[in-house]
């Protein structure tokens, strides 16, 4: 008897597909996924011509192929289940990771805004000194103004900082500034 026997497929088909069916599942413990199982059994059988000496042999075939198909869904199934749970710890970790760097660059644009909008000497001596990490020296030899100057602007700088920055920006800004 071959495969391709349209009407042998048939009888076989109706006979064993039930049972087949019961067997997957009980491999599986999925109802729904068992029947999606036992249909490529019999697609790979329909569409590979094989023959089989007796109906011994073609329910032994059938049952192996049944359980390996099942196997390789569980197998399968436990990929995908890693492949998923990998995958949510590599977003959390990176939600995690991404959430402070954020917030820091949001501070960041925040006080930058602020110094820019600094009238133009008292901004530049401000990211001069707080972001560039320049000393007082420094700056007054760059600028070519004196020590004092220098000191005044940035405290007048800071003063207008502090007004219009939040608490909490102005004091994230203040803690940047003496990592520097």
């Amino acid at each position: 008897m071959t495969s391709r026997d349209t009407l042998h497929y048939s009888y076989i088909f109706k006979e064993y597909y039930s049972a087949l069916c019961h067997y997957a599942e009980t491999i599986i413990c999925e109802p729904g996924h068992a029947d999606d199982i036992v249909q490529d059994v019999f697609e790979r059988l329909w569409q590979k011509p094989s023959a089989f000496e007796d109906i011994r042999h073609l329910k032994d075939y059938l049952y192996k192929a049944t359980r390996n198909a099942a196997l390789n869904f569980l197998k399968g199934a436990q990929h995908s289940k890693e492949r998923q749970a990998k995958f949510l710890q590599e977003q959390e970790a990176a939600s995690t990771a991404e959430d402070p760097d954020i917030i820091r660059m949001e501070v960041f644009r925040a006080i930058y805004r602020e110094i820019s909008n600094l009238p133009d000497q008292c901004g530049k001596i401000v990211r001069m000194s707080y972001i560039e990490g320049l000393k007082n020296e420094q700056i007054a030899e760059i600028l070519s103004i004196s020590l004092q100057t220098v000191k005044n602007q940035k405290t007048r700088g800071m003063k207008l900082l502090r007004t219009r920055l939040s608490l909490t920006v102005f004091a994230l800004f203040l803690l940047y500034s003496h990592q520097s």
